[in-house]
């Protein structure tokens, strides 16, 4: 991602949600107001307006499913399915007395968005790069006002420490039981960035701190299906894939910095766990969802 510019994989997986709700046989997954916040983000830019545009494009969407089959088969259904995977954990750790939510490289997601005045007793913050965060700011501002328990920390991790910017910003509280979640970034930090961020999050928030988190299972492994053609596809546009790790290897790794594994969920389990009528499409596999608590 270029500094001054927004992430293009926020425009994507935006996209590729309302993409799925209209084109995937598994459509109805994809919650209305998921639809309609989505919809609401990507107006808010000219470059989202063109994404908005594109979906309603007959051979867009033609295009878009051959490339889809080609290059990374499911990766529509994917955003669907991860994302809900997520809202669901996030839903059981504030039923389990989480009441704070930090998400880090938010993007152009709307979980907080939408769980702001649904649980107005839960302070959630986003955090994320300038560029793609002062889109997102801005389009929220011409819909529905923010409640006063959502809030926006705008850091560009080049130049400051996640542990300095966030322990600065008032409107995090160190005292809350914290929710830390990063989806689909791990991927594009060096191990030293990823160690770095695990000794950040325990400064910050200590025992019984949650996080869930998402990498990548090695290009090598039987576990990763995506093409080689993808990784220097993510290369040209300046996001390329740096960190995976092995999933048999997650609990060792979290051991060594203290955290305990809940869960480990890739492509097969949620599909077992949100298709109870089966998988009517086919769908890759590579990327899996990590939750763990800090002890």
């Amino acid at each position: 991602m270029k500094d001054n510019e927004a992430s293009s994989t926020a425009f994507t997986v935006a996209q590729g949600l309302l993409f799925a709700a209209k084109n995937s046989p598994h459509g109805n997954l994809v919650d209305e107001n998921v639809i309609s916040v989505s919809r609401q983000i990507l107006q808010g830019s000219q470059h989202g307006r063109h994404r908005l545009k594109q979906l309603d494009s007959w051979w867009f969407c033609k295009l878009s499913k051959l490339k889809e089959r080609l290059l990374l088969p499911g990766i529509s259904l994917h955003y669907v399915l991860r994302k809900r995977h997520i809202e669901q954990l996030t839903l059981n750790a504030i039923s389990n007395g989480v009441t704070q939510v930090v998400v880090l490289g938010a993007g152009f997601d709307s979980l907080c968005w939408r769980l702001q005045k649904a649980y107005p007793e839960v302070n959630f913050i986003e955090i994320d790069h300038p560029s793609t965060q002062a889109l997102k700011v801005k389009a929220f501002k011409k819909g529905i006002a923010q409640s006063q328990n959502i809030h926006f920390l705008a850091v560009d991790f080049a130049q400051q420490k996640l542990n300095t910017a966030l322990a600065e910003f008032s409107a995090f509280n160190r005292e809350r039981l914290t929710l830390f979640i990063c989806e689909g970034v791990l991927m594009y930090l060096s191990e030293q960035d990823v160690n770095l961020l695990f000794d950040s999050i325990r400064i910050l928030s200590g025992k019984d701190t949650q996080f869930i988190f998402s990498t990548l299972e090695p290009q090598e492994s039987l576990k990763n299906t995506i093409p080689k053609l993808l990784y220097r596809h993510l290369e040209k546009l300046g996001e390329p894939i740096v960190w995976d790790i092995d999933s048999s290897q997650m609990p060792t790794y979290l051991q060594s910095h203290g955290c305990t594994l809940h869960s480990v969920a890739g492509s097969p389990e949620l599909v077992a766990q949100q298709l109870t009528g089966g998988l009517k499409q086919k769908i890759h596999q590579g990327e899996y969802f990590v939750h763990c608590t800090f002890q």
